[in-house]
């Protein structure tokens, strides 16, 4: 993975975001009243969630051919897909008749295992979530303790956690853990003041800010070339716009004429990016949820 040492000298300064040319498909799972994509992996599959023409949430996998499945955790009466590694395994969240959330692994053959992030954490109604999985079977989240502090982890293929805390943090959220390299995963932080930073959390237990626009920002995901996506917020605007940091260069990444991006804008290790839009500002409020796929097209790609 490239070195990030001039990049951040770079956005050290007052960044302009240049526009470089993608070619932007959108798709949505079949009879659904909403898509949004959470992840995707180096072949293209794409995983989210979706509901149904009824408002019933499933969690979904887009396969490359464009064919969907849709399901669920046995039993949950919510399940989210967010993250899969290369060989097809899945992890997200589901949410038990009582009303607690849960993280879980599915296998690339469909077998399912519960599992919940050890103390502090503790299930319960706040969103805990399995964000992400690499190819070694590591798994980066977050989740809440018995009083709703929220924290960033990282649970080993071996089995152990690890909470990513640091005391200027008023809560951490991990979206992504990585397959190698200098980072070990990526996410966003609430100072204080509720200002929301982009962080990459290092191996050897530091972390770097990374303040996209100097505007409140999550970084979502890196791909092996050291392309870094995730949202950033305009305030101006009053919306979110997801970005592609490459090479010291920012890009708006921005379904065309979309009215708010979704937060989570991702790419995979051939530069394909994945993310959701909506059509109506303020998907939450009365707009709907559509997935697009963004591939860069012209002299500066790689």
């Amino acid at each position: 993975m490239r070195l990030f040492f001039e990049m951040f000298a770079f956005l050290a300064l007052s960044l302009t975001a240049f526009t470089q040319t993608y070619i932007y498909v959108q798709f949505d799972v079949p009879n659904s009243s909403q898509t949004r994509p959470f992840g995707i992996n180096t072949s293209g599959q794409i995983v989210g969630l979706t509901r149904d023409a009824n408002g019933t949430p499933h969690a979904f996998l887009r396969y490359t051919d464009g064919t969907y499945l849709k399901f669920d955790y046995p039993g949950a009466t919510f399940t989210n897909a967010s993250g899969i590694n290369d060989m097809g395994e899945i992890v997200g969240r589901w949410t038990d008749k009582q009303g607690k959330n849960h993280t879980y692994f599915r296998s690339a053959s469909g077998v399912f295992a519960n599992f919940d992030p050890p103390s502090p954490c503790s299930p319960g109604k706040d969103q805990t979530f399995a964000r992400s999985i690499n190819n070694h079977r590591d798994i980066a989240g977050r989740c809440f303790s018995n009083n709703h502090h929220e924290y960033a982890w990282i649970r080993y293929s071996d089995g152990t956690f690890r909470i990513l805390n640091d005391s200027s943090f008023a809560s951490a959220d991990a979206w992504f853990v990585t397959n190698g390299g200098e980072y070990l995963a990526t996410g966003d932080y609430s100072d204080s003041t509720g200002f929301v930073h982009g962080v990459l959390w290092d191996r050897n237990g530091g972390f770097t800010t990374l303040d996209v626009l100097n505007s409140q920002s999550g970084i979502h995901s890196v791909n092996s070339q050291g392309d870094i996506t995730g949202f950033y917020n305009d305030a101006v605007a009053g919306r979110d716009f997801g970005f592609l940091l490459s090479n010291g260069v920012v890009t708006t990444i921005d379904f065309p004429n979309s009215s708010d991006s979704d937060d989570n804008t991702v790419i995979n290790d051939n530069g394909v990016i994945a993310g959701g839009f909506c059509d109506v500002v303020r998907c939450n409020v009365a707009g709907t949820e559509h997935g697009f796929i963004a591939t860069c097209s012209g002299s500066g790609c790689w």
